[in-house]
């Protein structure tokens, strides 16, 4: 009868927490809790009858036993991940799948992904647009960039933006007549709405001490480059994000109106696996965006 073999799981927390002397960072890259990360150690140590690290408040060290099993534990993984790359080779590591919201792809991102795909032409890139922020995770998609009120759950996550809300309508509606020279005026405008963020008409109307009641609403808009287009035709006034609306407001094709800006509170994140290795194509766009926001 053969003897139970020792999980590999518990092999994996060991090795990578001795590689991080830290249960929360070793439980960063394996995508587990501290806990969960100290209690599969913790059997790995009844197992072999053997304590394995020293924990301490500012971490863990290991013990000699501990220092002993590192190396066949990181020879042994190693050399998996060699044997795997031989037989199925590096393709996975070199395709990139990045889903990201219509309105925020058209107005921020593709310029940026076009410079990565420029520097990194081994890298095959596929974009996949979403609409709402609610789309549930997908395990095909390596970056998932998307509007929410803090880091996705499960993930590691990074704010893009920092939004500032405020109205926009085309030049000649700013200058004609009525002339839109205060809040107030706004009252003989046609407002135009978009759905799905956290601020809108109402909390922007009521920082000017005006009432939502009291205006004339056009179209309601589930995507923000809707309410800007239509804005920009001259067809009434969108309340913009900055991050949306910057290319536009760049090319003279809406006026920003007034002085009263908001802050999000929700925001644009962008959000990977945890424990990506840092040579695969999620983590180098990661950490190419991050340095170009």
């Amino acid at each position: 009868m053969h003897a139970k073999k020792t999980p590999v799981n518990w092999l994996r927390a060991f090795e990578v927490a001795a590689r991080h002397l830290s249960l929360s960072a070793a439980a960063l890259e394996l995508n587990v809790t501290p806990a969960a990360v100290s209690q599969q150690v913790r059997l790995l140590e009844h197992r072999l009858g053997e304590k394995l690290f020293v924990r301490h408040a500012r971490g863990l060290r290991l013990t000699p036993a501990g220092e002993s099993l590192v190396p066949a534990c990181r020879e042994s993984f190693e050399r998996l991940d060699s044997t795997v790359t031989e037989l199925f080779g590096t393709r996975g590591r070199q395709a990139l799948v990045i889903r990201v919201s219509l309105g925020f792809a058209r107005q921020w991102l593709l310029d940026r992904v076009a410079g990565f795909s420029r520097q990194h032409p081994d890298i095959s890139i596929r974009l996949v647009a979403s609409v709402w922020a609610t789309d549930p995770q997908d395990p095909g998609v390596d970056v998932d960039i998307r509007l929410a009120a803090g880091g996705v759950a499960g993930m590691e996550s990074h704010q893009l933006t920092q939004d500032e809300v405020f109205p926009v309508c085309s030049p000649e509606r700013a200058s004609g007549s009525p002339r839109l020279r205060r809040p107030a005026d706004l009252q003989r405008q046609t407002l135009l709405a978009t759905v799905g963020f956290a601020e809108g008409w109402k909390h922007w109307l009521a920082a000017v001490g005006l009432t939502h009641e009291a205006m004339t609403f056009g179209l309601d808009c589930d995507c923000m480059p809707f309410a800007l287009e239509m804005a920009a035709l001259g067809h009434g006034v969108a309340l913009a994000r900055s991050s949306y609306a910057e290319d536009m407001l760049r090319a003279r094709r809406l006026k920003r109106l007034f002085d009263v800006r908001l802050r999000a509170s929700d925001n644009v994140y962008l959000s990977i696996a945890r424990g990506v290795d840092a040579t695969f194509p999620a983590a180098r766009f990661r950490d190419w965006l991050l340095r170009r926001r």
